[in-house]
Order: structure tokens, then sequence, then C-alpha cells
């Protein structure tokens, strides 16, 4: 329960560290404040000459409560602070004496004042000491708590719809780089329709009532879509939608960059059903972020390219004209693990520099850190000892700091992995 003291008389009896800390409180919430004591602090003096407080030196009595709204005793002396309590409880006022709950109408709670929230711990008295430290720990941890506040207050309106389809962006793994809209989707689903680049961390948002379909498994090939049945995945969306029924299609990344959202959205629409693209942080931008690496830069890359590093079966040939790409820019390569040295050749063949460094992050979404080195061959130098490729100037000025030298390489860094199914 809380009190409202704005406005309100307020005695307090006693002028050491513990009635400071009652003062401070009752002027912030917007009390008249009344201090009596035989001696008082230097802090409450200089209140009182400031004119933040009334001060009456000498000892308490008990018309000092006529008019008032809320009373504290926290002098040394339990006499007298047994008087103030009996005092205060004739007339109906709220009373609270320093450690003696038994003396007390209500009890001072340990409260954290956070940004948009006010959290009160309490032992009802038993152990001021713990609720302390509950109240350090909160307070440590006020970033968190405000954004689940954030996640709390947009909840309500974000549940999802009955018989609409949600293709949602899971980002690039990490649970805390979801954004609010798709937590708040996620966390109302119906029908949950993922892959195994989703990982059980975020898959664990959605109900217990949910129904989780997988429509892919691990292996070689599992994340390129060669025994994941997108026809499978059309025809799950579709069915539980027209039953009624809140779908997220998860969807590791962003789902419209190599995602296949183009294509599920496609399908829904010829279909007449419902739904909703929620982005999501990509790999490439995720790789790039857990490893320090700007994807542009004002002095060294003006321009991004995403590039597919696999092609679907239904291609006869490669769809990516390396004699087109800029040379000044930055590359990102999804799906190019396994393809890396046939990519490399490619590259050095449209005229890419042979020293051109470059960064691989590791397969799936765990974790982003890991990016590591892969095997070199003659036309791309290895990596770095701390596992990181990253291409053109950027990797000589990090190399090389202080250098202002541009070199000769190439000004793309090429982010490999295998983040997308």
């Amino acid at each position: 329960m809380s009190f409202r003291v704005g406005g309100k008389n307020a005695l307090v009896v006693g002028g050491g560290a513990v009635a400071e800390r009652k003062i401070r409180s009752l002027l912030a919430c917007g009390a008249s404040v009344t201090v009596v004591a035989k001696r008082i602090s230097a802090e409450v003096r200089r209140m009182a000459r400031s004119g933040s407080i009334r001060a009456i030196p000498g000892s308490f009595r008990d018309d000092y409560l006529n008019d008032m709204g809320i009373a504290f005793a926290a002098t040394s002396d339990a006499g007298v602070n047994r008087a103030v309590s009996r005092g205060a409880k004739r007339r109906g006022i709220p009373v609270n004496v320093a450690d003696s709950p038994d003396d007390c109408t209500f009890l001072l709670p340990a409260v954290v004042d956070g940004s948009g929230f006010i959290a009160a711990i309490s032992t009802n008295g038993k152990n001021p000491g713990a609720a302390k430290a509950i109240r350090e720990f909160l307070e440590d941890h006020e970033a968190e708590l405000s954004v689940r506040m954030e996640r709390g207050r947009r909840r309500t309106a974000l549940r999802g719809k009955p018989g609409k389809v949600y293709i949602v962006g899971a980002g690039p793994g990490d649970p805390d780089l979801l954004t609010v809209r798709a937590l708040g989707l996620l966390r109302s689903a119906d029908v949950v329709i993922y892959d195994y680049l989703v990982p059980e961390e975020i898959l664990s948002l959605a109900p217990r009532k949910a129904k989780r379909i997988c429509y892919s498994r691990r292996g070689r090939t599992s994340g390129h879509g060669a025994t994941m049945k997108q026809e499978a995945v059309h025809s799950a969306m579709a069915r539980f939608a027209r039953d009624g029924k809140s779908v997220v299609r998860l969807k590791s990344g962003d789902p419209l960059i190599f995602g296949r959202g183009g294509e599920e959205a496609e399908f829904l629409t010829t279909r007449g059903i419902p739904f909703e693209i929620v982005p999501g942080i990509t790999a490439a931008a995720g790789c790039a972020a857990a490893a320090n690496l700007p994807l542009t830069h004002r002095d060294l890359s003006s321009c991004l390219m995403f590039i597919a590093g696999h092609e679907t079966a239904e291609k006869k040939s490669p769809a990516v004209d390396w004699m087109r790409i800029p040379r000044n820019g930055t590359i990102a390569i999804y799906m190019g693990a396994s393809r890396a040295f046939r990519l490399e050749r490619d590259m050095v063949r449209a005229g890419f520099p042979p020293a051109t460094p470059d960064r691989h992050c590791g397969e799936r979404h765990a974790p982003l850190a890991a990016c590591h080195p892969r095997p070199s061959r003659r036309s791309f130098p290895p990596c770095r000892e701390d596992g990181s490729q990253i291409p053109g100037h950027a990797v000589r000025r990090e190399q090389h700091r202080g250098n202002s030298a541009k070199g000769n390489g190439i000004g793309a860094w090429r982010l490999s992995h295998d983040l997308r199914c």
C-alpha cells in the first residue's frame, strides 16, 4: 500500500542520520516537514536555515502532533519513541518508529525509484538489512528493469490477432536483440513455425501452450533449404491461420534478407490470408557488431552489398556478376561458408586483389562473437591471431594503429557466414 504525503504536515522526532533520510524522502514527496530534536545534525540545520523544513529545538511534546498527517520517531531514546507512537495512535495519525515494528502503524520498505516504476521491498521489519541488499541489487539492474517495464507496457497491445500470420525476424540469435514487437507477438502466439537456426532461448519465450513446428533438420545442406520443404511451410501457415490461430513464422535474422520472407508473403497474398512482416537484425549487422566492424565507413566504404553465397538449384548459372560489384564498398556474403574457396576464386577472377583479407563468422547463431578464420589457400591470406579476417583498408588501419597509409588492398570487408536457411 502506498500513502500519499504530498501537501500533508509531517512530524519527525529526531535530528540524526536516520531522521535525515526520512526528512529527505518526505521533502521529495512534497510534505511539509517539522523536526523536533534536542540535537540536530549539520545537514538538518542547513535544511532549516534554507527554509525547507521547520525545526523546533528541545524535547518532544505531545501537542506537537496536533494537525499532523503523519509522524516519524527516529531518536536513540526508546522512551521518547514510544511516547510519539502512543500520541499518534490516539489521534489516528500514521506513525513509524525506527527499529521498532511493534510501535508502528505502518512500515517503511526499501524503495527503488526507477525510470517509470517504484519498487518497494519489505521484510515486515524483521530483517531491514536483507531488504536493503535486495534494493541495492535492483538498483544495480535498473537499466534491465526499465527495458522489461517497457516490454510489459506494450505486451497487451502487441498481442497477435487470430487468423493472421506474422513473419517475424528473430535477429542473430540473442533474445536481447529481439524487437519489442517481435517479443510481444511471440509471447501471444498460438502457433510458432520455425527452423533449426532459431535457438531454444528465443523459442522458450513463446507460451507453453503454443504449438511449435520445425520444418528443417540439421545437416550439411539443411541451412540452405535442401531438406526444408517450403511448400509444407506455406501449407502450415495457411492451415493454422484459417483455423483462427495467431501464427508466428519465426525466421533468423531479417525475413526479407535471404530469408524467403518475400516468397511467403506472396503465397499468403494469393490465398487472401492477412499477414504482417516484422523486421529483425540481419546476420551481417549482428556479426559486424559482435566483431566491432563497421559495415560502412566515411573514409573507406560508401556502399554496402548483401550477396547470397548459395543459389537455388533452379538457377542454371550464378546470379552474381562479380565484375559489376563495386571495389570500394563492403560485401557481406550470406550462406557462403561451404563455398568459400569457390567464392574466393570468382572474386579473384573478377579483379579483386588476391591479398584481400576477410572475416568468417561461424555457423548458426551461437555465439555471434565466435567469428573465426577458415583455412586459406593461396588467394586470401590468413587472418590475424585473434581469429578475425577483415577485408580492405580498415584491417590495415586496425592492424597498424596510428598508420594513416591505406595500402593497396581493396576497400571491402567480406563477412562470410552460414546464419541463414
